[in-house]
């Protein structure tokens, strides 16, 4: 078995994260050892809710190491895999019945490594059944574009409920530069863009609802 040494990883349940969004607070983990595969149907791997087979899960048994407070811990179902171009690259973290828990996108001053391993070891044709096709919400967005998005979309609906025609035409405006004055057409709209077309125009409209007292 292959493995790669020093990598630091994210683990992510949902979105996963590029290394240039990680926080200090997120689920960081400094791994010392963590075995590497080279296999067939990546992106269902990286895209999808996965199981793994139990002789896939007893190969890579307690083979994960991670630095812990003052001592060496164990990860007991976890590996990295790159697709068979070597373009590629993610971990994954099973629980013990196969099922993906976490994933982590590979940091950047880590990926060549992973490449220059893949080179040495044959692909594996991995035997796994999709649980869930996942749709990533939000891909193209940042996490601060994400939270921007959910406080504006709350705020809107707000409105709506409330009734609060005035600032509805305002965000309008802020974002299509032209006045109406049918509410239910407002909000299918401004909501329709926040889904679709986030984009610079929503970051004005986001610092204006931050305002004391608007």
């Amino acid at each position: 078995m292959i493995y790669i040494y020093d990598l630091i990883l994210n683990w992510c349940r949902d979105k996963k994260y590029e290394f240039f969004e990680w926080k200090e607070n997120d689920e960081i983990e400094y791994i010392k050892k963590i075995p590497i595969f080279k296999v067939k149907n990546f992106d269902s791997l990286f895209n999808n809710d996965i199981k793994v087979s139990k002789d896939f899960l007893n190969r890579i048994y307690n083979k994960t190491e991670v630095y812990g407070n003052k001592k060496i811990d164990k990860v007991e179902y976890a590996c990295v895999f790159c697709d068979e171009e070597l373009n590629k690259t993610f971990a994954i973290e099973f629980n013990d019945e196969g099922e993906n828990l976490f994933k982590s996108i590979i940091y950047i001053y880590d990926i060549e490594d992973v490449f220059i391993l893949g080179r040495r070891i044959d692909l594996l044709d991995l035997e796994f059944i999709i649980l869930e096709k996942k749709e990533e919400k939000d891909i193209y967005l940042t996490r601060e574009e994400i939270k921007k998005k959910k406080l504006l979309v709350n705020e809107i609906k707000s409105s709506y409920t409330n009734n609060n025609l005035d600032k509805l035409k305002y965000f309008y405006y802020e974002i299509f530069g032209i006045e109406i004055d049918d509410i239910d057409m407002i909000y299918d709209k401004l909501i329709d863009s926040l889904n679709n077309n986030f984009n610079y125009k929503h970051n004005v409209i986001y610092d204006v609802v931050n305002i004391p007292n608007f």
